[in-house]
């Protein structure tokens, strides 16, 4: 079975608070109730960029250029006992966009400040990469779940 192909993409912006980050509580689909990146699936013809800013606008209403958008790598998600959700992302930030997040049916965007990442409310595995994309450090990472499908086995850095 291929995996779903996918694109996140995380914005950040520069307050007198300092620098910040664009996640949101998902409200429906997969991982509802959770913290996540704003993204999703790749449409057929449609590149990893063009994806992320699509997905960027429909689940915030915030446009952001492909053109802006810095590739950091590649996240792969393995589900040994359920291989139906294995995805393939491909991470993208920005600190270039128009417009200010609004709540939509899919995401409720929230800016937080960099330090303050509320870990808690997000899928385990992000402790183990998101670090990298805060620091707009590369990043190859493939994360293999245990059989709950929500806890980490093990998180191997290309």
């Amino acid at each position: 079975m291929t995996p779903r192909r996918v694109a996140l993409c995380f914005l950040f912006r520069h307050t007198e608070a300092g620098r910040e980050v664009l996640l949101g509580m998902k409200r429906s689909g997969f991982g509802t109730g959770r913290i996540v990146a704003l993204g999703g699936g790749i449409e057929p013809g449609e590149t990893a960029g063009e994806a992320a800013a699509r997905e960027v606008q429909e689940e915030s209403g915030i446009v952001v250029d492909v053109a802006d958008l810095l590739e950091l790598g590649p996240v792969r998600w393995r589900f040994p006992v359920k291989p139906v959700l294995d995805m393939d992302a491909v991470v993208f930030s920005a600190d270039r966009f128009r417009g200010e997040p609004a709540l939509t049916d899919e995401i409720d965007p929230c800016w937080y400040p960099v330090g303050q990442v509320p870990w808690d409310g997000m899928w385990e595995d992000a402790r183990h990469w998101l670090g990298h994309v805060l620091r707009s450090q590369r990043l190859d990472v493939t994360v293999t779940l245990n059989s709950d499908n929500e806890t980490v086995r093990t998180a191997d850095f290309a």
